[in-house]
């Protein structure tokens, strides 16, 4: 990393090219979003954290791609990019200095996982540009939709897309290293799979606490009893919010697991 970045992330750090990871905010009881994931929940459970913003842009500054499910792109809504300098502007100038090192084009690929077509035109990412991954059905209605800037491609012939065919098409346009952040759907949908090699977790020193319409970092999978495993590569404490980055254990589950 450029000077500036080891600095302020108090060491090196290195993305394995070709690498899947995943970056989340967590409250101390686990909560990743809010009101059953339609809020834009990042910013509330960090506090806006500047250190945790500065490791959100770090990641993206490594990343060909940044892919997100379509309900975190309505949640953050309104004027919300997914570029390094976005997040931390202040390091604008060393994150594109990484990325030049790194050789990767100015800023990260959005892309945007969408069975049901459901995006607001309007919103800025879109605006800018996006590659949009939906199904057959509803790409042509997407096209007439979104505005001339974002790709649509429709990459399932049924009502839902799956985690290969994703990945089969982010392949096909050259991107290798991907981050996701999210959100809970799309991350479960991933790790089932056993595609994430790495997640980096913030865990945010507040509470949120559970009616029903907050829940953790895996939405709509189960394991069941044949848990997935991690093993912890480094912890930063800053501010009191813990900075936690695991390797996911991609080995299949073994049969009769969840």
């Amino acid at each position: 990393m450029p000077p500036p970045l080891g600095e302020i992330y108090d060491g090196g750090l290195s993305i394995r090219e070709g690498g899947v990871y995943a970056n989340f905010v967590s409250s101390i009881d686990g909560i990743v979003a809010l009101e059953g994931g339609a809020a834009a929940s990042g910013g509330v459970i960090s506090g806006r954290n500047e250190t945790d913003r500065f490791v959100m842009g770090l990641l993206r500054a490594f990343a060909d791609a940044v892919l997100v499910g379509a309900g975190t792109v309505r949640a953050e809504g309104g004027k919300a990019l997914w570029t390094p300098d976005y997040i931390f502007p202040a390091a604008g100038e060393a994150f594109a200095a990484l990325r030049r090192s790194l050789k990767r084009d100015t800023t990260p690929r959005l892309v945007i996982v969408t069975a049901r077509g459901d995006l607001d035109p309007s919103q800025r990412a879109l605006q800018v540009g996006a590659l949009v991954l939906t199904t057959n059905a509803a790409a042509e209605q997407l096209r007439k939709a979104l505005p001339e800037a974002n790709e649509v491609r429709g990459v399932s012939d049924g009502d839902s897309i799956g985690v290969d065919q994703i990945f089969a098409t982010l392949k096909a346009e050259g991107n290798e290293t991907i981050l996701t952040e999210g959100g809970p759907h799309l991350f479960g949908q991933l790790v089932a799979a056993n595609r994430v090699d790495e997640l980096f977790l913030t865990v945010s020193p507040k509470f949120v606490g559970q009616q029903g319409q907050s829940f953790g970092l895996i939405r709509g999978v189960d394991f069941g009893r044949t848990l997935k495993g991690g093993r912890l590569l480094s912890v930063r404490l800053a501010d009191s919010y813990l900075f936690l980055r695991y390797q996911l254990d991609r080995s299949p589950s073994p049969s009769g697991g969840g």
